[in-house]
């Protein structure tokens, strides 16, 4: 290995340098680049991981964090098995030296450094597998893969990335031992890629069988070597089970949405000519949904790996292996079954045909594999290639109907090819020296894929936008201090905290306080499905689970501590300790003790029941039979519309001659003595660009309050205030540059506040206090009488629970949460989190390296006890 890297130091380091340059010129050409006004934080780089490195960070310089478990997302969340898909990277440690402020920089500099690794990966591992290519064109191959598309149109989900920093090497690992009974490499590389990222590590699996199988080709079939790959390839399984079993066992109790359903033959928005759409330089698309799949590698590529099956000296039974796996992955770009087994039969969220880098992948190596052999070429079998993709170009340009392929793409792509033609009959007419013609093959392959680089960041910026820096800092700013106070106040006494009108779903993540909201593909859906019968915003697969717009008593009954406030009305019970933070006297612990016994509350799967459910929770917690919501009527109303629809879904579509947003005002008088809420589902707006509510609430000629809401990830019920004594008021709400919009049957709800005091005073009788420890939680209560504490947890088989120093029973709570017995007494009750499945899966991972040394001395033994004979 020395050898090799004091003989290829400097291509080593171009291989490095050149994807690293590249990327940074085509960032720099969008203004992008080291502490830039524009950030590199496009779509889910600010929404998700921008807070999972702060999140990583602080963990990193807090000993009160731990690496198992954190409160900062979903009321709880399993943080071992969220990494085996989110924090898995080597790269990861380097945001120790960055902080919330200039964590953009931090993603920018490992995503530099990342897409340079692979470029320093592929190098090493083409250049040991193809002895024979010169080394110009395996670093110019090494640059494509690091900038195909498939990558570089998905910049900004960073924890991709590492996936392709293995999969070079992952191949090499596999072709030494099929070659030369070396599996070292693989076993390793292998291992550290299913624990890295066990999705990603799925598809490589399923791909590493077929591409054994169609690679055994080459040579007469050999059990033996089936067998090693096998036994190798089970043993990097047996040993990742420290990440998978803990994973996999996570996912099963979790994530009830983990298996989609097969609802048609095709694929959404698959068309003929995809293959070839997707491979104009340049050409962009989505990367939400209706995508096609993001295949490009390069023109030149392209054109080898299609020679390839026409070189003579290929057996044609190696022809029909590579044929059938390509023709495997292309029916997949089509077929809807095939689509989601690639993808462990589940649907992604956006970001289409992910395992359509194994497309890319394979062309790289026949590219490959024809360069070895290139004696054997002839002209015309690289002509033919060359013709049909520039018909098959010009045809899909002219009828494919593609409107992200514009008249430049075509123009580059056959000016491309041409370039390419020209070189390879200057090879074959021996019109210039070869190396010279490496040097200009080299610098056409960099500069084209650096030209498809620049055209797949613009089509981000256009589809998803790079936030500015300005508003990254602007929020930063504004909610970091909030927090550091909440912390100076509380020190490791467990509260939560949410933002009335959050930044992100994943801002307790960002700045590290305990929180509700979510937005993670790691989810415990269990408990986000009784959030959402209690009024949580929650999509169908409990993707997003968000806090703003429910009521006081879910503030109270999940320990909402404190909120950040900036514009809606005031709460009953919230007072204000500095601007825009406020904090809710009525908050209940994380454990709520119970008189007796809790018994499990009957929700109602209807969204008009929401309050009820609520209700019902309440009354099951204090054992009482309370009515806490009552309805109220408007007096009249009012509207710049015409309203149209029926009792369940109402349509203002604004009349002739009336301007602004469609807007409807509501005359009615609030309650005494209670917190009122306006209960306005299914916002449907009719403008694209403009998806908000404002509420305007006004007495007499006073405006009271006016803001503005996002209605697409709310709950249903808008705080319209507190009110001591009956108040005549006037609701308006407006949906600004929509002339139409629909949305269910509003109601006016009002919370006795009276009623809501004695419940939540009957159950702060018995005090339970709490502190946040490393991975669990201490509570400490004294009770008059025994009973049960419920946790405001999501249930997890990982915690476990000591009463006084002794193991106790955690039972399953509200289908969703926990509960535990309380004797009569003063009692400690200490809550541990370690993942179900990771001692295990230690065991597993210790034996499986143990196993795999045995074996490979076994098979090096026999080997040279072979070769002496």
């Amino acid at each position: 290995m020395f050898d090799f890297i004091k003989k290829n130091i400097w291509l080593l380091l171009g291989s490095f340098l050149l994807p690293v340059g590249l990327l940074a010129v085509a960032f720099a050409f969008l203004g992008i680049y080291w502490g830039s006004d524009t950030s590199i934080l496009a779509g889910d780089a600010y929404h998700q991981y921008v807070a999972i490195h702060t999140l990583y960070r602080d963990i990193l310089h807090n000993s009160n964090l731990g690496f198992l478990y954190t409160f900062t997302n979903g009321l709880g969340l399993n943080l071992y098995a969220f990494s085996a898909y989110y924090m898995g990277s080597f790269f990861m440690p380097i945001t120790y030296f960055f902080n919330v402020h200039n964590m953009p920089d931090a993603l920018y500099l490992i995503t530099l450094l990342k897409f340079g690794t692979i470029g320093l990966s592929s190098f090493v591992a083409l250049k040991n597998m193809y002895k024979k290519i010169p080394s110009l064109l395996i670093l110019a191959l090494s640059t494509s893969f690091a900038l195909m598309s498939f990558l570089t149109s998905q910049v900004e989900i960073i924890m991709w990335l590492d996936v392709f920093i293995w999969l070079p090497l992952i191949i090499w690992g596999m072709h030494a031992l099929q070659d030369f009974g070396k599996r070292r490499l693989y076993f390793i590389t292998l291992s550290i890629l299913f624990i890295q990222n066990y999705y990603f590590g799925f598809m490589v699996a399923i791909f590493l069988i077929f591409y054994f199988l169609a690679r055994s080709t080459f040579q007469k079939w050999s059990w033996r070597k089936f067998f090693d790959f096998a036994l190798t390839s089970a043993l990097s399984a047996f040993t990742s089970l420290i990440m998978l079993l803990p994973m996999y066992l996570d996912l099963k109790a979790n994530n009830s949405q983990a298996v989609s359903q097969i609802n048609a033959l095709w694929t959404q928005n698959s068309d003929l000519f995809d293959l070839f759409s997707k491979n104009f330089i340049g050409a962009y698309d989505t990367t939400q949904y209706n995508a096609v799949p993001m295949i490009y590698l390069g023109l030149l590529p392209l054109v080898l790996a299609l020679t390839f099956f026409f070189l003579p000296h290929v057996k044609w039974r190696t022809k029909l292996a590579f044929g059938a796996l390509f023709t495997l992955l292309i029916a997949s770009f089509y077929l809807q079954f095939l689509d989601l087994a690639w993808q462990g039969m589940h649907s992604p969220n956006m970001f289409l045909h992910r395992y359509a880098f194994l497309f890319s992948l394979i062309i790289l190596l026949l590219a490959c594999e024809t360069l070895t052999r290139y004696r054997q070429v002839k002209l015309w079998m690289l002509l033919l290639p060359f013709i049909f993709l520039t018909f098959a170009f010009i045809i899909t340009a002219l009828l494919g109907g593609y409107p992200y392929i514009y008249a430049l793409h075509v123009l580059l792509t056959l000016l491309f090819i041409l370039a390419y033609f020209l070189g390879a009959l200057t090879f074959f007419k021996k019109w210039l020296p070869w190396r010279p013609l490496l040097i200009i093959l080299s610098l056409f392959m960099a500069a084209e894929a650096g030209l498809n680089t620049y055209y797949q960041l613009s089509g981000i910026k256009r589809e998803w936008n790079f936030a500015s820096r300005n508003y990254y800092n602007t929020q930063t700013e504004f909610i970091q201090p909030l927090i550091a106070n909440v912390h100076s106040r509380t020190g490791n006494t467990f509260v939560r905290t949410e933002n009335i009108a959050p930044d992100t779903a994943n801002d307790g993540m960002k700045y590290n306080y305990n929180a509700l909201s979510q937005f993670s593909s790691v989810r415990n859906s269990n408990s986000s499905k009784i959030m959402k019968l209690l009024g949580f915003h929650a999509d169908g697969t409990y993707l997003n689970l968000r806090y703003p717009e429910n009521t006081l008593i879910m503030d109270s009954l999940l320990s909402i501590n404190y909120n950040i406030n900036q514009f809606q009305p005031e709460k009953y019970g919230f007072k204000q300790m500095k601007p825009y933070l406020f904090e809710n006297k009525n908050a209940l612990s994380l454990g709520i003790f119970v008189q007796n016994e809790f018994k499990d509350a009957p929700l109602i799967d209807n969204k008009k029941e929401f309050l009820k459910n609520q209700e019902s929770f309440l009354n099951h917690l204090t054992q009482r039979d309370e009515k806490y919501f009552t309805q109220f009527y408007a007096n009249s109303e009012t509207s710049n519309s015409n309203i149209s629809g029926n009792k369940n879904q109402v349509t203002l579509t604004r009349k002739l001659g009336e301007e602004g947003g469609a807007s409807v005002s509501y005359d009615l008088t609030a309650p005494a003595h209670s917190q009122i809420y306006l209960e306005l589902p299914n916002v449907s707006y009719l403008s694209q660009n403009s998806k908000t509510t404002t509420i305007s609430i006004s007495a007499g000629a006073k405006i009271l309050h006016v803001y503005n809401v996002n209605s697409k990830n709310v709950g249903n019920f808008y705080n319209l205030g507190y009110f001591a004594k009956a108040t005549p008021l006037k609701v308006s709400i407006s949906f600004p540059e929509n002339t139409q919009v629909s949305f269910g049957t509003t109601r006016f709800w009002a919370l006795d506040t009276n009623k809501y005091q004695t419940a939540i005073d009957s159950l702060k009788k018995t005090e339970v206090k709490t502190e946040q420890v490393k991975n669990g939680i201490h509570l400490t209560y004294k009770a008059d009488s025994s009973g049960q504490l419920f946790l405001t947890l999501p249930y997890d088989k990982g915690w476990t629970a000591k009463l006084d120093g002794k193991p106790v029973k955690l039972d399953r709570a509200q289908q969703g949460f926990m509960k535990l017995d309380a004797p009569t007494g003063q009692h400690k009750v200490e809550l541990q989190f370690f993942p179900q499945g990771l001692k295990a899966g230690l065991t597993c991972f210790f034996v499986g390296i143990f196993l795999f040394i045995g074996y490979d001395f076994v098979k090096r033994k026999s080997s040279m006890r072979d070769q002496k004979h």
